[in-house]
């Protein structure tokens, strides 16, 4: 793909759409002396934007912006400083992550170890008494430079002898102080109950060789699942104020709105909570979501999915929080796997995720599916071939989210069925040893960014956040353009231009919620949703993108987060 970065041709573009529709419109506010990177059609580098209520309604130089302001238009001068598009994370737990927000010390992009201790002791000071810290997910042990050695229990009693202290390392273990144990009925020692004859959480402790407790439980999965069921409650009240402080550190970074695709453990009651203060009284993160079901697992579970796809319909919301699709996980016999091995369903179970997939067709359901490997992403596709004939997909913008080992051929039946791909950048967390062991040097093409780029495909970039990894969304442009996990190591190498990882992060996953319209660029007509950044983007050396924060966020047209 071609870049035209401030060419004649655009340049009279974006001209001729100041001087149009939105020539007799009094701004808001205009943003002049900056380097305005629209991300358009163009990808044009402008001067100047000029905003009026929600959204944009001139781009162009600074003369033919200023001209547009009056004696009531407020007047920011960027100084120079780069100004780009809100960033769109299409694959992010948000709403499951706002229950306990107050209580997480965050770990995104952290790269040593010392580091993240420090920021465990100094949370753990800023929390009322027996409140619980507790850093769930988003990081794991490989992203330290410094020491990839196991947080010990005396550590963990140290930052907290009052309180339980819990830090979740992705989805795979957990560490706990003693107060934590307490708080869970976990005996710190194996002489109680003899190892092998544990039940419950006691049978993923480990033991030192005096059969004490170390402080960490290994589990994966289902150990974390029992864990969560045990967390405290939290009053309505304090839930409301945990999604304020939740979006506030998404803006902090330079999110402006999220694909969130449900998950498991997450409540209902959390949508309709969220949706409920976006109405009352806005909130600072757009939010689209999935229609949630957790983990269906049974015919009963998938019956239940299939009655809610009949009764509820997409797309009734608003700008702020919509429910726009079905997944990402419907059946997990049919598609959930992971990024060693495929899922091979039975005919029992091939036939149940046809009919939950049937259902969604013929409702008109945008669809969006958990599959990371080849075959089943093939299966996936052979249902869909299906379906196709009697229910064409291609307007339903239906996608594979993760596709982090897509090859070629399923690429190209994506083209012909109209699929589109979330693509995460997990293996910035590093420890990709099993993936390694298993794929080789083909593990580096895990997932094969430059191979979707040049297919032409919808795609877009996210996280998969906020417990299976981090959310900066600069570390994941960083990883993109550099293949690097955060400590350094290279983890995959077909990687993209900074103009390429951008339009993925902005314009492309705009498409892939339905927002082509009004979100992922700087133009007329759009959603004014705009960061104003610490350092320019384009020319900063390429180590250091992970760093870049924004000054100030906008959404809407509504300073969010910083100051100008």
């Amino acid at each position: 793909m071609k870049f035209y970065r401030g060419t004649l041709a655009a340049w009279l573009v974006q001209l001729c759409i100041v001087f149009s529709a939105h020539a007799q419109q009094v701004p808001d506010q205009i943003y002049t002396n900056g380097k305005i990177i629209t991300v358009d059609d163009y990808f044009s580098i402008q001067q100047a934007v000029a905003v009026k209520g929600e959204r944009i309604i001139a781009v162009g130089n600074n003369d033919a912006i200023t001209s547009l302001a009056d004696a009531q238009t407020q007047r920011i001068d960027l100084a120079g400083k780069t100004m780009i598009p809100g960033l769109i994370d299409n694959h992010n737990h948000v709403v499951r992550a706002t229950e306990y927000w107050p209580n997480d010390p965050r770990l995104d992009g952290v790269t040593t170890r010392s580091k993240a201790l420090k920021i465990l002791r100094n949370k753990s000071k800023t929390l009322p008494k027996g409140a619980w810290l507790m850093s769930l997910g988003g990081w794991q042990e490989s992203q330290f430079i410094d020491s990839q050695a196991d947080f010990t229990l005396a550590e963990l009693d140290s930052i907290a002898t009052d309180r339980p202290v819990i830090l979740q390392s992705v989805y795979d273990h957990i560490y706990g102080n003693s107060a934590w144990f307490k708080a869970m009925g976990i005996p710190m020692s194996s002489s109680s109950t003899p190892i092998g004859k544990a039940q419950g959480l006691s049978q993923y402790v480990v033991w030192d060789d005096n059969g004490n407790a170390t402080g960490r439980l290994n589990g994966g999965f289902p150990m974390i699942s029992e864990a969560i069921k045990q967390f405290p409650s939290v009053p309505s009240d304090e839930q409301e104020d945990a999604i304020k402080l939740a979006f506030k550190y998404y803006n902090e970074l330079g999110l402006t709105s999220v694909y969130d695709p449900g998950g498991v453990g997450i409540k209902q009651e959390s949508y309709a909570r969220t949706k409920q203060l976006a109405d009352s009284e806005g909130i600072t993160l757009r939010v689209f979501h999935t229609l949630n079901a957790g983990v269906p697992n049974s015919p009963e579970a998938a019956d239940l999915l299939i009655k809610r796809i009949h009764s509820t319909k997409p797309f009734q919301g608003s700008a702020a929080f919509d429910l726009i699709a079905m997944g990402e996980i419907y059946y997990g016999p049919f598609h959930w796997d992971d990024e060693l091995d495929a899922k091979s369903p039975s005919t029992f179970e091939l036939s149940i995720g046809r009919k939950i997939l049937e259902a969604a067709a013929s409702q008109a359901w945008p669809v969006q599916t958990h599959a990371m490997q080849p075959e089943t992403i093939d299966v996936l596709f052979d249902v869909m071939t299906d379906i196709n004939k009697e229910f064409p997909l291609r307007q339903l913008r239906w996608s594979i989210t993760h596709a982090d080992n897509i090859g070629a051929s399923q690429i190209q039946r994506a083209r012909q069925l109209g699929v589109n791909l979330q693509m995460r950048s997990i293996s910035v967390l590093g420890d990709r040893h099993q993936i390694t062991e298993k794929f080789g040097d083909a593990s580096l093409d895990m997932p094969p960014l430059r191979l979707i780029q040049d297919s032409g495909i919808p795609f877009g970039l996210g996280t998969d956040g906020t417990k299976a990894n981090q959310i900066s969304p600069f570390v994941t442009l960083w990883w993109a353009i550099t293949g690097q996990a955060l400590n350094g190591d290279l983890v995959m190498r077909q990687t993209l231009s900074r103009e390429e990882a951008l339009i993925a992060h902005t314009r492309s996953n705009a498409y892939l919620m339905f927002q082509e319209a009004n979100l992922g660029s700087i133009r007329p007509g759009f959603m004014a949703d705009m960061l104003v950044l610490d350092q320019d983007y384009l020319t900063i050396p390429e180590d250091q993108i992970k760093s870049i924060r924004p000054v100030a966020t906008i959404l809407g047209g509504r300073l969010v987060s910083g100051e100008l």
